[in-house]
């Protein structure tokens, strides 16, 4: 999942950081591979059944079905991202997953970007604090790009 940090909106919006998924092959493009893989897939089972290996025909499905919750899974995934956006005063919090999108305002003034180590977990956790709110960002991001992210926010932020 790439960071990007686009250029400043006409409007005087701020700096907007967006975290999406590497996504290389469109939605049609995934559907028509798994197409293919179950087109072979059920040639093979017509051919077992054809010579009298029958059994093989709901194995056939049961894997066929697995499959396409498994595509399914990855398609719904593949639509999910967070956007930061600094603004004068304002730090927007965006995030798309599951179908809906939210979106958190914070102030800039409060702002502290904190990685929290998370104690047993092996993986550091992105944390925007603003007061009594607390934000976990970027947990679909590798450690590393994490970490980068952070970096990114607290140098765009004023210093104490």
């Amino acid at each position: 999942m790439p960071v990007t940090e686009l250029p400043s909106t006409p409007a005087g919006a701020g700096t907007r950081f967006e975290v999406r998924r590497d996504v290389r092959l469109t939605p049609r493009q995934r559907w028509i591979g798994f197409g293919a893989m179950a087109a072979g897939s059920l040639a093979m089972a017509f051919a077992f059944a054809a010579g009298g290996v029958w059994p093989v025909l709901p194995y056939s499905v049961l894997e066929l079905s697995c499959l396409a919750a498994a595509f399914a899974w990855l398609e719904r995934r593949s639509r999910e991202w967070v956007a930061v956006t600094l603004g004068a005063d304002r730090v927007v919090v965006e995030t798309a997953a599951g179908g809906r999108v939210e979106r958190r305002e914070l102030d800039r003034a409060w702002l502290r970007v904190e990685i929290d180590a998370g104690g047993d977990r092996s993986e550091p956790v992105l944390v925007l604090r603003s007061g009594r709110q607390a934000m976990r960002v970027g947990g679909n991001l590798p450690a590393a790009e994490r970490v980068a992210l952070a970096r990114m926010l607290e140098g765009r932020l004023p210093a104490r």
